[in-house]
This record gives C-alpha cells, sequence and structure tokens, in this order.
C-alpha cells in the first residue's frame, strides 16, 4: 500500500472511521482510509444527464429524475463541455491590423519630424 497522494510507503496508522483503519503518511502528511467506497454517482448516469440536457430538458427537472442537486448537474454539464468542446481551429494565417492604431502611430512620427523614415 502507498500514500495516494505521493505515492509513499512510509505512513502510519491514524486510528479508525466507521471501523475502518485510517492511515497518515509521514512525507506530506495527507490522510485516507482504507477500502473506502467510491462517493457519487456512475459515468454512466452523469451522461445520461448531459444527455438529456442537451436534448431541451432543464437541469431543474434533471435533477429532479435523478435526485440530485440542481448545481451537480450543472458541473456535470461544464465538465462535459471543457472535456468535449473546443473552439474550431482558424482556416487561415491572416494577421488582422487594427488601421485605426496604425494611422496613430504613423501620424505620431510624422510629428516628430520623422518624415524620411517613412519614406
Amino acid at each position: 500500500m502507498n500514500c495516494r497522494k505521493c505515492q509513499s510507503t512510509d505512513f502510519v496508522k491514524n486510528g479508525h472511521i466507521n471501523e475502518k483503519q485510517r492511515y497518515k503518511c509521514k512525507k506530506c502528511d495527507y490522510q485516507w482510509t482504507e477500502n473506502h467506497k467510491h462517493r457519487g454517482r456512475p459515468s454512466a448516469e452523469r451522461a445520461f444527464a448531459v444527455f438529456l440536457y442537451c436534448h431541451g430538458l432543464s437541469m431543474n427537472a434533471i435533477s429532479k429524475m435523478l435526485d440530485t442537486a440542481p448545481s451537480t448537474i450543472l458541473k456535470w454539464i461544464r465538465n462535459f463541455s471543457n472535456q468535449h468542446a473546443h473552439p474550431p481551429e482558424p482556416q487561415t494565417d491572416a494577421v488582422v491590423l487594427e488601421l485605426d492604431e496604425m494611422w496613430h502611430y504613423l501620424k505620431k512620427k510624422q510629428t516628430l519630424g520623422l518624415e524620411g523614415v517613412l519614406s
């Protein structure tokens, strides 16, 4: 068994919680419980919630169906969009200049007596 945070094998027993042994890493002070159950909803249920949202169901309706908080549904949707929705890459290598700024810069050079530089 290793520390879950730093993968060190240098740890000690650190009491019990809910009749399960707790451990504490000597290097990073991380504490964990052996054989903890996975918390949270299955990934299939999360994907189903995103599917329902994409098909027009409101977050409140989905949260009532799945017995979760609407903020949890929102978090699932945001995580999905961050993983799968990427902006399209630009198709051209065009450089865009703002003429207003260029005009101001060139006008300033002329007023400083640098007319020969511009020719």
